[in-house]
């Protein structure tokens, strides 16, 4: 996570120094680990989105790294028959080739941040530039400012990987074994996306409780996208070699017995905007 942070800091620095005018961008030339540490001073990384952006990635890369021996099916996708398939799936292998370092390991870009992270990770980077400079306020925020202007929240690669769930979606592809393809070649960022999408939660829910390792959380998220005991135990024999907490038969317990009114109540307090769930446990409430 150390070495994503300081490149991604170190790419959005790069962003602006280009634009600013030539005796700026020399003067402003400093290594991200020095802007990393300073924005880390003044408590500016302690920005709950991005922290989660970060964690997310490092989490995809280690499931992936644990279960995907035998290759991800999204590679084959980029020859799929459906048109729509194939493009997606090309899509998602061009970004994800870009989310890595010279090196081969995880990298995050701007464009893989939402547009609230990207505002305030640029703004937080311009502000260390433009305090070590002189009279620069007005030239580092206008060239943050064209920064932004370019940002679109369309190409992030989770963004890519949903038209790539909605294409194969809507080539009627999106069943359980496609989901268990998905589970065994450690593709937890798709299957999430896929999961959300058949439970209609969205799909930062759907991946929380992958990864949160509360029990009960994974049998839930089946029972909300209406999978069959068997594509939950499939996918969850596989998910618990890379998550490890994880108890595949305890979960096929809870799965069997959830009481199916009680998923429709988490699948409508999982719909709700999180700054509403937010405010309404701030609030003492019980939510609904």
């Amino acid at each position: 996570m150390t070495g994503m942070l300081a490149s991604l800091v170190g790419t959005v620095a790069d962003e602006i120094r280009v634009r600013l005018p030539n005796e700026l961008e020399e003067a402003s030339d400093w290594a991200a680990e020095e802007i990393v540490a300073e924005l880390r001073r003044g408590g500016l990384l302690q920005h709950e989105p991005l922290v989660a952006l970060l964690l997310r990635r490092a989490d995809e890369v280690r499931i992936a790294e644990a279960l995907g021996g035998g290759g991800s099916p999204v590679q084959g996708w980029t020859s799929d028959e459906a048109p729509a398939v194939a493009a997606a799936a090309m899509a998602v292998v061009l970004a994800r080739a870009a989310a890595r370092d010279r090196f081969g390991g995880p990298s995050l870009e701007l464009g893989d941040c939402d547009a609230e992270t990207a505002v305030h990770l640029s703004y937080s980077v311009a502000a260390v530039l433009a305090g070590r400079l002189e009279n620069a306020d007005e030239a580092v925020v206008a060239a943050t400012v064209d920064l932004l202007g370019r940002h679109d929240e369309g190409q992030r690669l989770h963004a890519l990987e949903a038209k790539l769930v909605i294409a194969l979606e809507n080539a009627g592809r999106l069943d359980g074994d496609l989901l268990g393809e998905l589970g065994r070649s450690g593709e937890a960022g798709l299957l999430a996306q896929a999961l959300a999408r058949a439970g209609g939660i969205p799909a930062s829910a759907a991946w929380a409780l992958i990864l949160d390792g509360e029990a009960g959380g994974m049998a839930l998220l089946f029972r909300m996208a209406g999978q069959s005991r068997a594509v939950a135990a499939t996918i969850l024999a596989a998910l618990a070699v890379a998550l490890g907490k994880l108890d595949p038969a305890a979960e096929i317990d809870l799965f069997d017995g959830m009481d199916e009114a009680d998923v429709e109540t988490e699948r409508s307090r999982l719909r709700h905007p999180p700054a509403f769930a937010a405010a309404v446990i701030a609030l003492g409430r019980e939510h609904d």
